[in-house]
């Protein structure tokens, strides 16, 4: 369109013409700004204005926050009274985080978590406050369900306080209810217990803290109160009785001898039946045959039972050590079912420093189940043209039967298949000898049943403590309520002599202790 100006404006003329253009510039610029209905409240540190690209007319706020930036962010609602006093707050709220030095531009709440990630695997390089790889899985674990519970929730400073406070319901319903309890395993099929979610809420709050450190703005959070409980904690682990324990002891070499699955001996009995000879018994159910490498981890796994039991030492630990952490002592009398007596060994343990309570020496009457173990891999690597090291894993990766791959060989074996074989060991009892035991009985069964054995027999509570890695406190408070007797001597060489003939190698103190004072001492 053309504009008729004068060819030679004068002085007048050209202060309109700037008059109008500004005016106009000015209108065009209001039409295209986000700001609606704007208002200032601390001048221009701090204004509220309605959102024009926003679908939802929520009041925003706008706050000067230094070096020529800007913060602005929702209030959440469209009432003007009540937007005015939320800014005030809000204004108030970052302008204390900004005099502490804190950031008030966020990252989103994923990318927050994906740091604390770090900061949790860098912790445990450290070993700092992590000492344990287990214990970054179990945090990691607990946080998937966090990253699910902020998913309405954009950066930290959106997070309602109150996110968590139908967490319990939440975790124990079932996903068909819209709940996050999944029935996955087998063995495990009940919702998570009030522990289990203290645990994961305690994790939570690890997170949280975390964003204090790092000066994120975030509102402070309401934890749901889960009680814990003392009494199922305890009952968790709990420790086998001398019975329980006599029944394990005495199934395990059988056990180790049985050629078939479970499934091929309910067909053999099925076969029995119909008539058939022994010979096309064996053929029609060769299929279920149970494999070298299966029978080989079935030695394998019943010395490291007997060495847990008789160590007090956590299964993670057992699966960290090196041929170059054992080391052997005097003998000890040994009284064998049969009636015979043999020379035990004693073998000082020495417990990594990447392990959960870290490095620490540990004498236990466990050196025949040690050499045992060196012989069994010692055989398998002379089939194979190798040679087994000192500095080899105890419990180590040899490959299967079926899989022609040896990526895994020599790795240390996962706790996870140690835990397939104690629940096969116990199915096949209940297959067998129609056993089920009254107590839930774990893996850690076996420690909590070396604390109970030897403060029944009278060893001192600090060097118990020492030995399983427990601090004296937490000792006492785990273990309280155990039934601990104090036997007259002969009572207690009695129970010495039945424990032993059940494969808990009893030693009293100056045998075990009092000749290796020195191995129970740290470092310096």
């Amino acid at each position: 369109m053309a504009i008729d100006l004068p060819s030679k404006p004068t002085k007048e003329d050209l202060e309109q013409i700037q008059k109008y253009l500004s005016h106009h510039l000015a209108l065009e610029e209001k039409s295209n700004s986000i700001y609606q209905d704007k208002e200032q409240i601390l001048g221009s540190k701090l204004i509220i204005f309605k959102h024009k690209k926003k679908k939802q007319k929520n009041y925003y706020f706008r706050m000067y926050v230094g070096d020529r930036k800007y913060k602005i962010a929702s209030l959440g609602t469209t009432n003007l009274v009540e937007a005015r006093q939320l800014a005030i707050e809000e204004w108030n709220r970052l302008d204390a985080h900004i005099k502490q030095k804190g950031n008030v531009f966020e990252k989103t709440n994923e990318e927050y978590i994906q740091d604390y990630l770090k900061y949790l695997d860098k912790q445990l390089v450290l070993k700092n406050e992590i000492k344990s790889k287990k214990t970054v899985e179990a945090k990691k674990t607990s946080l998937k369900k966090l990253q699910t519970l902020l998913r309405p929730f954009k950066r930290p400073s959106d997070i309602d306080p109150d996110f968590l406070k139908n967490y319990v319901e939440w975790r124990q319903l079932a996903d068909v209810k819209g709940g996050n309890w999944v029935k996955k395993h087998k063995n495990n099929p009940k919702p998570p217990s009030d522990n289990t979610m203290h645990k994961e809420v305690c994790d939570f709050r690890g997170w949280f803290n975390f964003l204090k450190d790092e000066k994120v703005t975030c509102k402070e959070i309401n934890y749901p109160k889960i009680k814990l409980d003392i009494k199922r904690l305890a009952e968790k682990n709990v420790p086998f009785t001398d019975e329980d324990w006599r029944i394990i002891y005495q199934w395990m070499p059988t056990w180790i001898k049985k050629k078939y699955t479970i499934a091929g001996e309910e067909k053999r009995i099925e076969l029995k039946k119909q008539g058939l000879s022994e010979e096309e018994i064996v053929k029609k159910i060769g299929l279920h045959k149970k494999g070298v490498k299966s029978h080989f981890y079935h030695k394998c796994f019943y010395n490291q039972t007997m060495i847990l039991a008789n160590s007090g030492i956590r299964v993670s630990e057992s699966l960290k050590l090196r041929w170059q952490n054992i080391r052997y002592e005097k003998g000890k009398t040994l009284f064998n079912d049969d009636g015979t007596i043999t020379k035990g060994e004693i073998a000082i343990i020495t417990v990594p420093s990447d392990t959960k309570t870290g490095y620490r020496k540990v004498p236990s009457p466990t050196g025949k189940w040690f050499r045992d173990l060196w012989k069994l891999y010692s055989d398998e690597y002379k089939k194979l043209g190798k040679k087994l090291e000192k500095t080899d894993y105890i419990f180590q990766n040899i490959g299967t039967d079926n899989s022609k791959q040896d990526n895994y060989f020599g790795k240390p074996l996962a706790s996870s298949f140690i835990l397939r074989l104690w629940y096969e060991m116990k199915k096949e009892l209940r297959f067998y000898k129609d056993i089920e035991f009254f107590q839930n009985y774990t893996m850690h069964s076996l420690r909590a049943f070396y604390v109970n054995k030897r403060l029944e027999l009278n060893v001192p509570v600090p060097i118990v403590a020492q030995a399983s890695g427990h601090s004296t406190r937490t000792l006492i408070k785990h273990y309280e309520s155990l039934n601990v007797l104090n036997y007259k001597d002969e009572l207690l060489k009695q129970k010495r002599l039945n424990l032993s003939k059940s494969g808990f190698i009893s030693m009293d103190f100056d045998d075990m202790y009092g000749v290796e004072m020195d191995a129970l001492e740290k470092p310096n």
